[in-house]
């Protein structure tokens, strides 16, 4: 898993400002409060991957497909 406390490393500073919301709990954070994951994630019947913002580490464990956590 790929994690980054430097969210500037994928989004320009001048984004940072801006506020997004968290897909797991719905906060409305700026960017720059978040965490970055490669994480995986259900659309349109598969399973993919990509880079996920969340408002906190605890909000991606908690939205990541749970056949990557030992779930299913």
């Amino acid at each position: 898993m790929l994690h980054s406390a430097s969210p500037t490393i994928f989004v320009p500073p001048e984004r940072l400002a801006e506020t997004a919301t968290c897909p797991n709990c719905s906060a409305k954070v700026g960017l720059w409060g978040g965490v970055i994951h490669l994480g995986h994630y259900h659309f349109d019947g598969e399973v993919r991957e990509g880079l996920i913002w969340t408002c906190s580490d605890w909000c991606f464990l908690s939205w990541e497909h749970p056949a990557f956590m030992g779930k299913c």
